[in-house]
């Protein structure tokens, strides 16, 4: 099945939820976010997750240091980079599942992306959505078109971001292929607070499009 993220737990309920859903992995935003959660109460979190469900930590343009030092903290298992961050940074960080984010529309971000695939700086690279000012989380859509048109992606596992919901989630899964998914907005019912039914319908149309 395609691989499913969903990001921005905030709490203990919600993340029980994700973890017996289906889902592949869990994302904690350490970064400025409506859905920023702090290491403490993460930790708390992870500390009681199933050990095979993958805990990825969400960070923009901040102290490496920092960034190990709460990584390690939490148990955390990935790390996903926000900001511009460049190759050597998430080298750094091999001994996770490092993933590199890029927001993009029909002229923009995609200009790098073949350095990070180029070097192995990262395991995975997301796509987002350029939205100006905003670093994720805008709940809008890419023309998801233009993935298959500016580069073969076969080199490495490719996750699409951004307005997905349970509505589109089969229609991108089919356009594009992708090894993952990462969804937010899409399945709560106000920032930080997520929803059963539709993360259960996520799920349900994430495997029904298989």
């Amino acid at each position: 099945m395609t691989w499913v993220k969903i990001c921005g737990l905030t709490n203990w309920d919600d993340a029980e939820l994700v973890a017996s859903s289906g889902a592949n992995a869990l994302g904690f935003i350490f970064a400025a976010s409506k859905r920023q959660i702090s290491p403490q109460k993460a930790k708390e979190i992870i500390s009681y997750l199933p050990r095979d469900i993958e805990k990825v930590g969400v960070f923009m343009d901040q102290d490496s240091r920092e960034v190990r030092k709460i990584a390690e903290y939490c148990s955390l298992t990935g790390l996903q980079f926000h900001g511009n961050e460049p190759p050597q940074y998430c080298k750094d960080f091999k001994d996770f599942t490092v993933i590199k984010a890029f927001r993009v529309n029909t002229e923009r971000g995609w200009q790098g992306i073949a350095t990070y695939i180029k070097t192995k700086s990262v395991d995975r690279i997301l796509l987002d959505t350029y939205v100006p000012g905003v670093p994720g989380g805008t709940g809008k859509t890419f023309p998801w078109n233009l993935v298959n048109s500016r580069k073969n992606w076969e080199e490495i596992p490719l996750i699409i971001a951004g307005g997905l919901n349970p509505e589109n989630v089969a229609i991108v899964i089919r356009e594009v292929k992708p090894f993952g998914i990462d969804v937010g907005s899409g399945v709560e019912r106000e920032p930080g607070k997520k929803d059963e039914q539709k993360i259960k319908q996520f799920i349900h149309e994430v495997k029904r499009s298989q």
